[in-house]
């Protein structure tokens, strides 16, 4: 990440910023200046991570506080050719705050981008192939959710390389400083997932879907899976469902990937939704509120295999079916496992246990 950032940012003048991180490995780069908006950039799940979202605009210049939360000092701006490129294409000056990402092999620098107390956009940055083939993955789907007249996602505004190698991706957003956060599942969701299922539902072939490809990575790469997981188990339940599907024609449409808290939020009573880097065309309709209640269970409930069964069989999650709960652990697996490209070790086996666990339950 320091080499992006190297490469983007000049550390050597600019305005004063702030960098702090949590336990997750994860950073950010604050500006002093119009912090509060700034720090839309930062949507933690903790009351820790609350705390100092409310008050460090307000406290950053106490030492005190600042050791708290094991911030440095630094000073940077923008490099000339992110700058000139930005500056041109917002028509003003741009401020920013930084995300250094989410420690994994697709890890990436997100900024926001600002003037004043208005949000512009966002721009994604990396030195990776593989993010490079996400960032075009992504861009060409927001192009054909556009042409669906899917409304609530981001215009892409730039997709391409900087002259430092550094791949580039901006798109706009109608975010302020007023946008809400929701964690809970509401109403607003299933609007906007009961729209997108509308907009882009089609007839297939079970076996010309998207979703029929994941099953089939995942069973060409079983052997990288973790070790903390059943191989044999994944095999036979991945073939169990293309057995009930094959041959039929089925009703699939796009599926977002990560429809989470932390990639959408309310404005002015419209949910906006971004991060379409793991998105899909022709998917088993509904698989993103699994996601969403999954990484919400997990990251924000603190909850394990068993919390998350006690819920299926309470009547509070009597919305959940067995059959699409299935669906969505195979998805999740296999692309945790097939992005890994090779056997998944370290860190990244930790949510194979849990999501090895459920599918036992669900089967």
């Amino acid at each position: 990440m320091k080499n992006i950032l190297d490469k983007t940012l000049d550390f050597t003048s600019g305005e004063k910023f702030y960098r702090f991180g949590n336990s997750d490995g994860k950073y950010w780069i604050m500006p002093a200046r119009d912090m509060r908006t700034a720090m839309n950039l930062y949507q933690p799940s903790g009351i820790k991570g609350k705390m100092v979202k409310a008050l460090l605009p307000m406290l950053h210049g106490i030492s005190p506080v600042r050791k708290a939360i094991h911030a440095t000092t630094l000073h940077c701006s923008l490099g000339k050719e992110l700058h000139a490129l930005l500056c041109n294409m917002f028509g003003t000056e741009v401020e920013f705050s930084v995300f250094e990402g989410t420690p994994s092999v697709h890890r990436k620098i997100t900024m926001q981008l600002s003037s004043g107390r208005h949000i512009l956009g966002y721009c994604k940055l990396s030195t990776s192939s593989d993010i490079k083939a996400l960032f075009d993955k992504e861009n060409k789907m927001l192009a054909w959710l556009g042409s669906k007249g899917m409304k609530g996602i981001p215009q892409v505004l730039h997709c391409g390389m900087l002259d430092s190698g550094v791949h580039i991706f901006v798109q706009s957003t109608v975010k302020t400083r007023s946008s809400a956060v929701i964690h809970e599942w509401g109403a607003l969701q299933e609007r906007f997932l009961a729209k997108l299922h509308e907009k882009t539902k089609q007839a297939v072939c079970f076996e010309e879907s998207d979703y029929c490809r994941t099953l089939d990575l995942l069973e060409k790469h079983l052997d990288w899976l973790p070790d903390n997981v059943e191989p044999a188990v994944i095999a036979r339940v991945a073939a169990n469902i293309k057995e009930i599907f094959s041959g039929r024609e089925v009703e699939f449409s796009a599926y977002h990937g990560d429809f989470t808290p932390w990639n959408m939020f309310v404005e002015k009573n419209m949910l906006f939704v971004f991060d379409f880097e793991y998105a899909a065309k022709s998917y088993p309709p509904g698989l993103d509120r699994y996601h969403f209640f999954t990484q919400t269970a997990v990251f924000e409930r603190g909850w394990g295999a068993k919390e998350i069964t006690a819920f299926m069989n309470s009547k509070e999650g009597a919305w959940i079916k067995k059959q699409e709960y299935t669906l969505y652990l195979l998805d999740i697996i296999s692309r945790f496992t097939v992005r890994e490209g090779k056997k998944v070790t370290g860190e990244a086996t930790t949510p194979f246990a849990l999501w090895g666990k459920l599918l036992e339950k669900l089967i």
